[in-house]
């Protein structure tokens, strides 16, 4: 069973707010949960907590494997809930080399070079295209006059 911690939607419309729950991932968003770990109102005023989670369990839940959601992950991170290290290590991005951005540029010039070379051609084959359509059509009046 895969346990998560997600928002729980409460409220109305432009009045929700939220219960941090855990539940497990196969459950509906707003279906059965296993605990109730706190809430979060965005709509509360400064002398009201925006995000109220019990670390405690929390921390006990995250360090069973619980995945937080994005949004839980960011609350955790406001309410001064540090996951496990191992969870948070950050990945490094990939950064292209200078003989890889060269490359890129080489290609992006030579493929802008033959798409101008190509709408060129084409440009100069429209009157060509256009002549010939009209002395198909004068010979199939030719046709038709000669036939009555």
């Amino acid at each position: 069973m895969a346990v998560v911690i997600r928002l729980n939607v409460r409220g109305r419309k432009h009045l929700a707010f939220h219960k941090v729950v855990v539940a497990d991932s196969r459950a509906p968003r707003d279906g059965r949960h296993i605990e109730i770990l706190g809430h979060y109102d965005p709509l509360a005023k400064p002398p009201v907590p925006m995000v109220v989670i019990d670390k405690e369990r929390a921390m006990y839940w995250l360090s069973k494997g619980a995945q937080p959601s994005e949004q839980v992950n960011s609350l955790l991170k406001k309410a001064g809930i540090v996951r496990p290290q191992a969870a948070t290590k950050p990945k490094k991005k990939k950064t292209a080399t200078a003989e890889q951005k060269k490359a890129r540029t080489a290609a992006n010039k030579s493929a802008a070079a033959a798409k101008k070379k190509g709408a060129a051609e084409k440009a100069a084959k429209a009157p060509a295209k256009k002549a010939a359509a009209k002395v198909s059509a004068a010979k199939k009046a030719a046709k038709k006059a000669a036939k009555k």
